[in-house]
């Protein structure tokens, strides 16, 4: 994987809790956007609000994964965001949500990337260990 071809950035403040989960997932999909994909801004927001009501993205261990995957995204993303407070999901509560944008033409790509993030949780390391994974 070519860290050319997947943005990765880490929200600065942390997320307040107050506002739930769906939407937190709303926020970060515009933030994202206007990092990057400023057109897709709604596209963003739309897919991964529709995926989170087919199954909850809380993944365990304090760790949500929403995605969105959307046509015509010029490429992937991963956007890192820590919690003030955990946020409320359906199944638990997370303090570090995972946002990954993806081209809608590259579902393989969401797949190697999920599988990146969730060996990243699972061994426990940092933020910086992440970028490298996903490098």
């Amino acid at each position: 994987m070519n860290t050319a071809q997947i943005l990765i950035t880490e929200r600065e403040a942390p997320i307040l809790a107050s506002q739930g989960h769906s939407n937190t997932i709303a926020q970060l999909c515009r933030e994202l956007a206007a990092l990057h994909f400023e057109h897709h801004a709604e596209a963003l927001v739309t897919s991964a609000l529709e995926r989170e009501e087919l199954e909850s993205t809380y993944v365990g261990r304090g760790l949500a994964v929403p995605h969105a995957r959307v046509e015509g995204l010029p490429q992937a993303a991963v956007y890192i965001a820590r919690c003030e407070t955990a946020i409320g999901w359906p199944d638990a509560a997370a303090d570090t949500i995972i946002l990954l944008a993806v081209p809608a033409e590259q579902p393989e790509l969401y797949l190697q990337l999920l599988s990146k993030v969730m060996r990243w949780r699972m061994k426990g390391l940092s933020t910086a260990e992440l970028r490298n994974m996903l490098a």
